[in-house]
This record gives structure tokens, C-alpha cells and sequence, in this order.
């Protein structure tokens, strides 16, 4: 018999018709919604096996930047009336951050038009400040009809072609790449990440076929968890073949959810309920049943007992993602799993066209890019007036700080991020995201990578402690300075045992990177230290920070973490739930 269902009460401000309202998840994925993606795919794999092409892309991009910006306030101040080739450009614009644009950027908040681009801004989009704090980037019309709308669906496109074309017609997929918003009130320019959006702007910017179904519906103040519980229940009797997500830990966190409530889940099918709740999604007593022998087999229940023929998992695969990818396999063993497109707030750099699992082709029509060679371990900031490449001056196995032109109004502007040359499609230069600037601790020119401390964590602990240990380690600053690495603690582990874990974790740091040993032995860095935080406290953190008009989307876990506020909140929810008494 299951057992009792998992208390569940609505969200504040959701009424009985967020909950019941119809269910709309049939012939999700029409044939000219795949015609447009087929059509999109192509053209970017044209771009890249076609050179004379993919240069023509690129010099379209740049007339296009021309006369977006040559009458606006930032235009006349560097004179680009005057411009006529790259090299001009070059020349006129120095290479910029943030910074060199927030007067920019302020100028449009207070009302001004034509401050950066003749189609003014509709919207600011906020960073997810994982570098700092967050920023506010222009988007507009032109911009998403243009370049952006059409980027999506190449990248769809692939995703479609892996399970294929012919198959795919009328089945579901699962998107958590993004969640819509509340259109703003008339006259007010609304701000929001690039995840959290409101519909397609016209009938060029991207608009899934979901966009409407009720599952893809947000509930205000629903928490994280609690959403995905929800997705799962209204897809449930779906055809999933597809599921996408920006970062690998929104898949495993859907895998961990229905693994933990799967006998709540069991129960809502069976009764046609949500919790407590009528649900809009009917009893499905057959499937309840298959799913409660499958639970009985293995004791747990995985992604594809629910949904037989998923096929395909979506997310980020390099750099720091990629070190989910044990956990990922777990979730999904034996999937094809391919990769997200290389997209941030302030551009999309790469469309991925292949089954590469990590990297894609530079999007030659998307954008304008420049290169500066960035020497191994280097992690600081392009210069003004750093020398760039094109890119078909790359070369494979070299990496590169990238610096880009969009017409959302940056111009030359270093994105911080830095990218490896994998190989070439046709003409145009495979890139790998490999890291952000900033993303190295390195008090004394240690360099620690999040790549030694997930080593030398996952190394050290082994099987252990039985889960996946979630943890982060931040620098900290005193004389001299060093590093602490919270960690969720199990439950009934003396705390008292953190002072020898954190000496076996610094032998293996040590060991994995000879610099950092090199610091600690002459007392230039001072020893690791652990802080055990309740199990949970990450999680909570997270869902804190949501609250807070953060996107789940740009609540990235990272390894080596410079926020120390979060370290602070990490213990503040451990000691409130201690005082509580209770479990985070």
C-alpha cells in the first residue's frame, strides 16, 4: 500500500484555477513549429560548411551594428559616422566591461532614446551577478527579432533532429531553460533575467508551442522544489521525449524530487489529485500501477519509468558543469545528452549543430566576436587595447578571452568569459566554454581551480558517506588568508570530525596543485578549514535567494564560491534550524 501523502499546502496567492485549470498538454510540438527549428538548424550548419557564407554572416552583423548605433548618443561620441571596416571599429571603440557602460545604461533608465541602439530598449535584463553584482543589459525588438528568436530555434532544432523529426510530432518535451513573467504594466520598462521572461515580442522572437500549456505556468511564490514536483505530476501521462535545462543540476534535482516523493506521485495519479488539491490532470489509475511495480523492483523510481521514451538530456556540459556529469549519467544512464547553446544574458556565443556533448560552433550570424589569446592560467580582465583576432585566425587547442558586438548596445565589450578551440566545422571554430574570469582563488598566485577542489572533495570522501556530498569552498581574506569549505554534514556525524577531514582534503588539494602546496608550506596561505552546515542549507539558501527575485535558472552552484554573504546565510539557516530543532 503507498504510503501517506507528503503534506502539501498552495502557495500564497494561488487560487483553486492556478491549480485546476485545463490541462492543455496534448500535440504539444506542431509541424510548423519543427519546420521553423528543421529550417534554423540548417541554416547554421550552411554557415559553418560554407565559408564565403559564414563571412557574408558576419559582415551583415556588422553592417547591421553600424547602423544601429552611428546616430545614437554612444555612436556620436566615437565618432562612427567615420567607421567603414572592423578595423576602424577597432580603432574607435576601446575594448570595455560593465563599467564603461553603466553611464550608458543609467542614461536609459532615466528615459533617454537612442542612447546606444536606434531601436530603443523594451526591457533591461539582469545578470545573475555571478561574477559580482548583477547588471542590467539592454534587449531589444530588433535585437530578439533578428538574432536572438532565430538562435533558439537552431539550437531546438538539434534537439529535435536527436530524437527526429519524423518521431517527434505530437510528443512532449520538458523545458526548464526558462520560466515566463507578468508582462510589465503599460508605460514601465520591466527588468528580469533572461531565463524569466514574458512572451515573444512578434512573430520573429522565439515562442515554444508550451509557452500556454499548464504545466509551464508559474505559481506565485511556488517554491523550487515544489515546481518541479509539479511539473512531473502534470506531465506524468505525457510522451516526454525531451528534457532541456541550462544547467545539470535542474536535471538532477527533477530525477532527486520524483525519486523522493515517488509514492506521492504514485498517489496523485491514482486519485486524480495535487496534494490536497482537485488537479487539473485526471486519475491515470494504469499508470499509477506501472509505476508502483517499478518502485517495488528497484525501491525507486528514475526519470525514464515515467517517461519510457525519453531519450534526450539538454544542459551545459564544460567547464563546472561538467563535473556533474557522474550525477548526470546517474539520472539518466545512457542517454544522449547534448549541449546547451553557450548563451549568457549579453549574447549567444556558440549554436550547438552536432552530437558534440560539450561545445559548439562560434554563431557567425548572432553577433560580432573578437579573440585575444589568453596564456594558461591567466585570469584577468582583457585590455583596452589588446590586439584581437577574427575567427578564422583561431587555432585549435589555443584559448581565448572573447569580446563581442551585439545590437542590444554592447559594443566591444569583454564578456569575461574564455573559450577553447576544440576543432573547426568546415570554416567555422568549435568553442568550449572552459571558465570566467574570477573563477580561480588565488590570494598569492596559488590558482586554485573548482576543478582541484571538486577533485580533492570527491577524492577524499569516495563512497563514504553514501549521497552526493554538496559543498563549496570560499576564499577568504585575513592574514594570512585561506580557504573554508562548507559542506552539508550528515546527520549524526560529529561536527568534531571536520578538523580531520579538512587535513586529508588539504593533503589531496595539495597534491593536485603544487602551487597551492607550495603556498601552505610557506605559511602564505593558512590551513583549510571546514564549516559543516545542516543538510539542506544549500538548497534553503537557494530558495531564499528566489524569493528574492532571483531566477532558479541563474542560481549557479559553484565550487569555489566569492560570495562570502552566502557563507553567512549557509550557517544563519543551519543555526535556525538547530534552534528549531528540526530538519532544513
Amino acid at each position: 500500500m503507498p504510503t501517506a501523502k507528503t503534506a502539501w499546502q498552495a502557495p500564497a496567492g494561488a487560487g483553486p484555477a492556478e491549480l485546476t485549470r485545463p490541462h492543455t498538454n496534448t500535440t504539444v510540438i506542431p509541424e510548423a513549429f519543427l519546420t521553423r527549428a528543421r529550417h534554423a538548424l540548417q541554416r547554421q550548419r550552411m554557415l559553418c560548411l560554407d565559408a564565403a557564407s559564414a563571412r557574408a554572416a558576419a559582415d551583415a552583423v556588422f553592417d547591421d551594428l553600424l547602423a544601429q548605433v552611428e546616430d545614437t548618443f554612444f555612436g556620436r561620441k566615437h565618432l562612427l559616422a567615420k567607421v567603414r571596416t572592423r578595423t576602424d571599429w577597432k580603432k574607435a571603440i576601446p575594448i570595455c566591461g560593465y563599467g564603461e557602460f553603466q553611464p550608458y545604461i543609467d542614461k536609459i533608465l532615466d528615459g533617454d532614446s537612442a542612447v546606444l541602439t536606434a531601436s530603443d530598449p523594451y526591457a533591461l535584463l539582469k545578470t545573475s551577478g555571478s561574477s559580482g553584482r548583477p547588471k542590467l543589459i539592454p534587449t531589444t525588438r530588433h535585437w530578439r527579432d533578428r538574432y536572438r528568436g532565430r538562435g533558439l530555434y537552431a539550437q531546438w532544432g538539434l534537439y529535435f533532429s536527436a530524437v527526429g523529426f519524423d518521431q517527434v510530432r505530437g510528443t512532449s518535451v520538458l523545458d526548464l531553460s526558462w520560466e515566463r513573467t507578468v508582462p510589465a504594466p503599460p508605460g514601465e520598462r520591466p527588468v528580469y533575467p533572461i531565463s524569466q521572461r514574458p512572451a515573444a515580442v512578434s512573430a520573429l522572437d522565439w515562442l515554444p508551442p508550451w509557452y500556454d500549456e499548464s504545466w509551464f505556468r508559474t505559481i506565485k511564490d511556488e517554491d523550487y522544489l515544489g515546481g518541479l514536483y509539479r511539473k512531473l505530476r502534470l506531465l506524468a501521462g505525457s510522451d516526454v521525449r525531451i528534457v532541456v535545462s541550462i544547467n545539470p543540476s535542474r536535471i538532477i534535482n527533477l530525477a532527486e524530487v520524483l525519486a523522493e516523493r515517488a509514492e506521492d506521485l504514485i498517489a496523485d495519479l491514482r486519485d486524480g489529485t495535487f496534494g490536497d488539491a482537485p488537479c487539473a490532470a485526471s486519475a491515470d489509475r494504469a499508470l499509477a500501477d506501472r509505476l508502483q511495480a517499478a518502485h517495488r523492483r528497484s525501491g525507486t523510481l528514475r526519470l525514464t519509468d515515467l517517461w519510457p521514451r525519453l531519450s534526450v538530456s539538454v544542459s551545459w556540459n564544460s567547464a563546472s558543469a561538467a563535473l556533474y556529469r557522474p550525477w548526470l549519467e546517474d539520472a539518466l544512464p545512457g542517454m544522449c545528452k547534448l549541449p546547451f547553446s553557450a548563451t549568457g544574458t549579453e549574447a549567444i556565443v556558440t549554436i550547438p549543430v552536432d552530437a558534440h556533448p560539450s561545445a559548439g560552433p562560434l554563431a557567425v550570424d548572432l553577433g560580432m566576436y573578437e579573440f585575444v589569446p589568453v596564456a594558461d592560467g591567466e585570469d584577468s580582465r582583457i585590455g583596452q587595447d589588446a590586439e584581437s583576432l577574427e575567427y578564422w585566425q583561431l587555432e585549435p587547442g589555443q584559448t581565448y578571452g572573447v569580446v563581442t558586438s551585439q545590437a542590444n548596445g554592447l559594443y566591444r565589450y569583454d564578456l569575461g568569459d574564455r573559450y577553447t578551440v576544440v576543432d573547426f566545422v568546415g570554416a567555422v571554430p568549435r568553442l568550449e566554454f572552459t571558465g570566467r574570469t574570477g573563477t580561480v582563488g588565488s590570494f598569492t598566485g596559488e590558482k586554485l581551480t573548482e576543478e582541484d577542489v571538486h577533485t580533492a572533495v570527491m577524492n577524499t570522501l569516495g563512497n563514504a558517506w553514501g549521497t552526493r556530498p554538496v559543498f563549496s569552498c570560499f576564499p577568504i581574506w585575513a592574514m594570512p588568508p585561506g580557504y573554508t569549505i562548507a559542506i552539508e554534514w550528515p546527520a549524526g556525524l560529529a561536527n568534531s570530525h571536520a578538523a580531520a577531514l579538512a587535513v586529508r582534503i588539504e593533503t589531496e588539494l595539495q597534491r593536485l596543485n603544487v602551487e597551492y602546496a607550495e603556498k601552505r608550506h610557506t605559511l602564505r596561505l593558512r590551513p583549510l578549514r571546514i564549516q559543516p552546515v545542516r543538510q539542506g542549507a544549500f538548497r534553503r539558501a537557494e530558495e531564499l535567494r528566489r524569493r528574492a527575485g532571483a531566477s532558479p535558472m541563474q542560481l549557479k552552484h559553484h565550487w569555489i564560491d566569492r560570495d562570502a554573504d552566502l557563507l553567512d546565510q549557509l550557517g544563519a539557516v543551519s543555526a535556525a534550524a538547530d534552534g528549531a530543532g528540526e530538519a532544513i
